[in-house]
């Protein structure tokens, strides 16, 4: 029998049932990136399931990829109303260095009105908020006023290597209006977001070996290459003095941001310098002549070196010179840049800076992704907007995000249709030690996505 209330009283009176469960979720340590995990990435599969099924959701399954496993689910019974396909992942990043976290990084911890673990805010909460707007319903009434399917896939951490091929093997599965994406946040309250850009992204890793041994560093000093100066210097080619990457034709394609996108950036409250240096605790910042950080951030590519190693790494000292050297690096692509093209123009660059005589490899990592941007046109914007600002009481603004999110131009390309990215993530340390997430956003966000069902149902169909 269903409760007697209206999906707002269910989502007010359950905010304990939401934290039992977010809890629970966190606690299973899904990295896809670390194979002594995969037991632990079907395990978070087989628990999303059995949510998505106790809740009241419809033809729930577990589906095999070539990697890790998509978790599926629908309610279509919604006459006259749109389909939305709602997305997001279950998977998380490795929680190294560990001795940095202040509690376990799988034992969710409560402070201060934030729940600390790793996938507190990318994105386990916010694929809890989806299911629990939908249970606010199906509890209540026993129906929902929109069409939805759930795609959680298990490798976005990863680039998502698998899904494009995946998608193409269940196209007729998977036919919607359109797509929400929930793997976003909010940055501040009082200035509701919705992302209508992400970044492209390209991995790469490079390997130099300038011979078959590392050699004494007294014997071979000063007449050997050493492998980690190589590398150095490689690296260090990368930009310019300006920080303007220094890679030929790396800019051919990259479009100018019009002049009403930089009074748009420029209007965001949080894109102000000040705001930004405290979002990540640092003192200055660092960007291309021209542009304010936060035009970099919008409309700029970047590259950055996630790691580099090689030579003796243990404890006291080793005098060598090292044979082998190590880096990898990521490249954020904008909109009109192709990752094969880019992949192509690094490597020239890279074989162009390396010395006769020393070996060099250059490998991209998984797929890469092309930039992704949403019209500011397109219908499912005016019930996100409106959603948020009932639920958050501001007007909302729309902004680019700097981050990639590799599967929305996939999106496209495979499923011909548009993604409208709203999330509630909202804390900090994504990717880091001490991740974590504010409770209060989590309850704020999954009344703004039953606010979105609700206004889409009343609007009817959605064209696109």
């Amino acid at each position: 029998m269903k409760h007697e209330f209206h999906w707002s009283q269910y989502l007010d009176t359950n905010h304990q049932k939401f934290l039992s469960d977010f809890k629970e979720f966190l606690s299973i340590p899904s990295i896809s990136t670390l194979p002594e995990h995969k037991e632990d990435i079907r395990r978070a599969a087989h628990w999303l399931s059995n949510k998505l099924s106790t809740c009241g959701l419809e033809n729930v399954e577990i589906l095999e990829t070539d990697g890790h496993p998509v978790v599926y689910a629908d309610w279509v019974h919604a006459n006259n109303a749109p389909t939305v396909l709602l997305y997001g992942h279950y998977d998380v990043q490795p929680v190294d260095p560990i001795d940095t976290w202040d509690t376990p990084p799988f034992e969710p911890a409560l402070k201060n009105g934030y729940i600390y673990a790793r996938g507190a805010n990318d994105m386990k909460g916010n694929v809890l908020l989806l299911i629990h707007a939908c249970e606010s319903y199906l509890e209540t009434t026993g129906k929902l006023p929109v069409n939805v399917k759930f795609l959680i896939e298990g490798e976005e951490e990863l680039m998502s290597p698998s899904l494009p091929k995946w998608l193409e093997e269940n196209r007729g599965r998977l036919t919607c209006d359109f797509i929400a994406n929930a793997d976003a946040g909010q940055t501040d309250k009082r200035f509701p977001t919705i992302v209508t850009a992400v970044k492209g992204a390209l991995g790469v890793t490079i390997d130099v070996i300038t011979g078959p041994s590392d050699l004494h560093s007294g014997l071979a000093g000063g007449i050997v290459h050493n492998a980690l100066h190589i590398m150095s210097e490689l690296i260090s080619s990368f930009h310019d003095k300006d920080t303007k990457i220094s890679i030929t034709g790396f800019y051919d394609d990259v479009l100018e941001p019009t002049k009403e996108e930089r009074e748009l950036c420029a209007q965001v409250p949080f894109n102000h310098d000040e705001n930004i240096k405290r979002m990540f605790g640092v003192r200055d910042l660092i960007h291309e002549d021209n542009y304010t950080p936060a035009e970099v951030t919008w409309f700029r590519p970047n590259l950055a070196v996630h790691g580099l190693w090689g030579g003796f790494q243990g404890s006291g000292f080793k005098t060598i010179i090292p044979c082998e050297a190590h880096a990898k690096l990521s490249i954020r692509l904008v909109a009109n840049q192709d990752p094969s093209d880019i992949f192509d123009k690094l490597e020239r660059h890279i074989h162009e800076h390396i010395p006769t005589g020393v070996k060099v490899t250059v490998s991209e990592f998984g797929v890469g992704a092309k930039a992704y941007t949403l019209s500011e046109s397109h219908p499912a914007l005016r019930a996100a907007d409106e959603a948020l600002k009932s639920e958050m009481k501001a007007a909302p603004v729309h902004v680019r995000m700097g981050a990639a999110i590799p599967i929305l131009a996939t999106f496209k390309a495979i499923l011909g249709v548009d993604v409208v990215t709203m999330g509630f993530g909202n804390g900090g340390n994504i990717h880091a030690p001490n991740e974590h997430q504010n409770l209060a956003m989590c309850y704020l966000g999954a009344r703004t996505y039953a606010r979105f069902f609700e206004l889409l149902g009343t609007d009817g169909p959605v064209d696109h």
